[in-house]
């Protein structure tokens, strides 16, 4: 007999928020799954497959991902079609 997960399940065995396991469906990552009524389960043997896909992922990058282009430590400051801020200058109150 299979026993199935919910997201909300799903997300705690990621560590990981619900919202983000809804956006790896939505994107086609992560474990499948099948919608049943109006949920989505996902089988233990889809996460077992997805953990093993994960772990030879991990496993043949021996060194840590690299940062895709336009994005800083800061934030997106470098990414294409953003302006950045114009400076603003500050009025100092005189006194009279």
């Amino acid at each position: 007999m299979h026993h199935y997960l919910t997201t909300a399940e799903v997300a705690a065995h990621y560590r990981t928020a619900p919202s983000t396991v809804r956006y790896w469906r939505l994107i086609g990552y992560g474990p499948k799954c099948a919608k049943v009524g109006r949920q989505y389960l996902y089988p233990e043997s889809a996460l077992r497959d997805f953990d093993a896909q994960l772990l030879a992922q991990t496993a043949s990058n021996s060194t840590a991902p690299e940062v895709q282009s336009g994005a800083t430590a800061s934030g997106n400051d470098d990414a294409p079609g953003v302006q950045p801020e114009a400076s603003v200058e500050k009025s100092i109150p005189t006194a009279k």
